[in-house]
């Protein structure tokens, strides 16, 4: 089909749809549009522009003389189906590669000491994480009344309250302190008392208003549990996996299977500046080309480069995308040989809590989690600086970052001599923030979207920042573009390419 070659939308009409944005988002995007509309039938091409020569976004693998290192995430979780589904789609389930026993086992800094976090009740209350007056404080959990205007953050921003107020108002100053304020550098790098809960973690607010408060919920569930046979520890759900090949086999395999199909494109190279719409259609504009004739444009691309994408189209758009900020994160993978680490790195790994005044926001034993990333008699630590705490960080060159994480790790690992390895990876914008007001800021883009027809937006600044909620949110959209442009009751794609 030619460019700019008109074309309608409804049962039997050709449909092309553009894809902003060739990162796990925007590839299982594309690939859930294919299959969901050749299974109801319904011609359908889909082009990815990708702004770099290489598609995968943060999703990419690193090797080097025998080390492997993730630029981005480092695996998903197995507890989302629709991951799972698309593992079996693109014939990936027999490269999977499942975390050892020793993952579930994950420390904090606590007054300067590594301290396990316990995952039953009876250890939580045994351990040194929190004082005897912290544990007592989160006792009285029970006796906090929920809020009366839970679940209104979407219409009624000033209703919107942080992870940090969240922590507090129900488990006491200790509990935010020592336990949510590092999960939230180690999952946004961001920080709690800057975060919005109903937007970063909404089933804490479910939980609250179904059940009126967490130790009810637990309780429920826990029986509920019970009743299905089911463990009931307090560990995170699912079992982290990764790939045999690291998380870029996934995203390479994404692009492979667009690729080879005829109703398929990807076209990298093309940093799209502009998108326009004219006489029911759009087109989609980079410095050195463009295409147009596209029935609808799904941008999963950055908030911030959406922004630029609609800077002509819809100047109030722009600004609220633009408006989503990101936390900047130096990644810095170290490589040990093992006789110079006396720390037994059996876990996971570390997060720091904010008022333990370290530089380092954490650090993963990443030659724990997953076997094969360090060569025979080496281990690698993947570790975390900057964020949205600690912006400065980023400004250090390569030499002082490195010193900066080493004067937190040598005493707390172990570490003897120089590193058999270091890697630096920048990420300037690294992992979107939802600030209070979030939801609110989405309710507001999705309106202007449906106003302008056939626009929509996804990816991790949005619905959630992990790969499982990207690829979630990847299915429902595909469902909902479908419907939108046909007509017709989407039909259940086939998993077998």
């Amino acid at each position: 089909m030619r460019d700019g070659e008109g074309l309608k939308s409804g049962p039997g009409a050709n449909v092309r749809v553009a894809v902003i944005g060739g990162g796990v988002a925007g590839l299982a995007a594309a690939l859930a549009l294919r299959d969901r509309a050749r299974a109801q039938g319904t011609p359908l091409k889909v082009t990815v522009f990708e702004k770099d020569t290489q598609t995968g976004g943060n999703l990419r693998t690193l090797t080097q003389d025998g080390w492997q290192f993730e630029w981005g995430p480092n695996g998903f979780l197995d507890n989302e189906p629709a991951t799972l589904r698309l593992v079996d789609r693109l014939g990936l389930r027999p490269r999977l590669v499942r975390s050892s026993d020793a993952a579930r086992r994950r420390f904090l800094l606590v007054n300067g000491c590594l301290e396990e976090i316990p995952l039953s009740p009876k250890a939580f209350l045994s351990s040194k994480l929190l004082s005897p007056r912290g544990k007592l404080r989160m006792a009285r959990e029970l006796l906090v009344p929920p809020r009366k205007d839970l679940g209104r953050a979407a219409v009624d921003p000033a209703t919107d309250e942080t992870i940090d107020r969240f922590g507090e108002r129900r488990l006491g100053r200790e509990f935010a302190d020592v336990m949510l304020d590092p999960m939230v550098k180690g999952v946004f790098g961001g920080e709690a008392k800057q975060l919005s809960l109903a937007a970063a973690f909404p089933r804490m607010v479910e939980l609250e208003r179904d059940h009126g408060g967490l130790f009810r919920a637990m309780i429920a569930l826990g029986r509920a549990k019970r009743r299905k046979g089911r463990r009931t520890d307090a560990g995170p759900t699912g079992v982290l996996h990764s790939f045999d090949g690291g998380m870029a086999v996934l995203v390479d395999a994404l692009a492979a299977a667009l690729e080879s199909d005829p109703d398929s494109e990807v076209v990298r190279g093309a940093d799209v500046n502009t998108i326009a719409r004219g006489d029911g259609l759009w087109s989609v504009s980079w410095p050195g080309g463009s295409r147009d004739g596209f029935t609808a444009v799904l941008d999963a691309a950055p908030a911030h480069a959406a922004a630029r994408h609609t800077a002509e189209l819809d100047p109030a758009l722009s600004r609220d995308l633009a408006a989503i900020p990101y936390a900047p994160m130096a990644v810095i993978a170290l490589g040990y040989a093992r006789k110079n680490v006396s720390h037994d790195l059996n876990g996971f790994g570390m997060l720091v809590p904010g008022r333990e005044k370290r530089n380092l926001l954490g650090a993963l034993w990443s030659s724990s989690i997953f076997p094969g990333l360090a060569p025979d008699g080496h281990v690698l630590l993947r570790c975390m600086a900057g964020g949205a705490g600690n912006p400065a960080v980023m400004d250090l060159d390569d030499a002082a970052l490195v010193d900066l994480v080493l004067k937190d790790l040598r005493g707390l690992m172990g570490l003897r001599g120089e590193p058999a390895l270091v890697n630096i990876i920048r990420h300037r914008r690294a992992i979107a923030q939802y600030v209070p007001g979030h939801l609110a800021r989405l309710k507001a883009i999705d309106e202007a979207a449906a106003r302008h027809g056939s626009l929509y937006f996804l990816g991790s600044a949005y619905r959630g920042i992990a790969v499982n909620a990207c690829v979630k949110e990847t299915e429902i959209l595909a469902d909902k573009v479908l419907t939108a442009l046909t007509g017709a009751r989407p039909a259940q794609a086939e998993v077998a390419p």
